[in-house]
């Protein structure tokens, strides 16, 4: 994600109208791409791991390439403002992004069942008040503030515990990239309505 916001002011900057009507049609950056650009989003998810996630490694140029084509197309076609403009970037790279840590986790299928269902019933408001100051330093390019012990002890027994996962820094670690994962792709969904 470093590389996020300098690319979107240089690849975006003249795109999108200035009208502030909502913004709409973001399924537009899920479909419409190329078998060779379906290919080089495949290669970024099977390879991008948990240490690339901490080490804030961005996108190949490759795929920030493409999503910038992309999103050119999807901003003309549906007269995106500029603000959705920079929220559907922030979706397609937030989804890229959880689907990789998806595909390259450390847990068994049965566990990754079990987190999502954990997951799907915890308090949704108060995953969110844990999650927002990390998802808006993300989407600022800043550092991230680790959540308070309150919040991590809310964490452990709510997600991983309830997933049957035992408490330890390989899995808290992964589960924290998989929460802010899903919470980027939701958070972003949620600004581009507001556009």
């Amino acid at each position: 994600m470093s590389k996020l916001v300098p690319w979107l002011g240089s690849a975006l900057f003249s795109l999108a109208s200035t009208s502030v009507e909502a913004a709409e049609n973001l399924a537009c950056m899920d479909a419409g791409y190329s078998d060779t650009e379906v290919a080089a989003m495949n290669r970024f998810v099977e390879n991008y791991s948990l240490a690339d996630w901490q080490a804030g490694k961005g996108l190949p140029n490759e795929v920030e390439n493409l999503l910038a084509k992309h999103v050119r197309k999807c901003a003309d076609s549906n007269e995106w403002p500029l603000r959705a403009v920079e929220q559907a970037v922030y979706y397609k790279i937030s989804a890229l992004t959880a689907m990789a840590i998806d595909a390259n986790t450390p847990l068994n299928s049965q566990q990754m069942v079990r987190l999502g269902e954990a997951y799907s019933t915890a308090d949704r408001k108060r995953l969110e008040s844990i999650m927002l100051p990390a998802l808006n330093a993300i989407f600022a390019v800043k550092a991230v503030p680790p959540p308070s012990p309150e919040e991590i002890e809310y964490l452990n027994e709510n997600i991983t515990r309830r997933s049957g996962l035992p408490i330890n820094t390989e899995i808290t670690k992964y589960i924290g990239a998989w929460l802010l994962t899903r919470g980027m792709v939701d958070y972003a969904k949620q600004r581009f309505s507001e556009s």
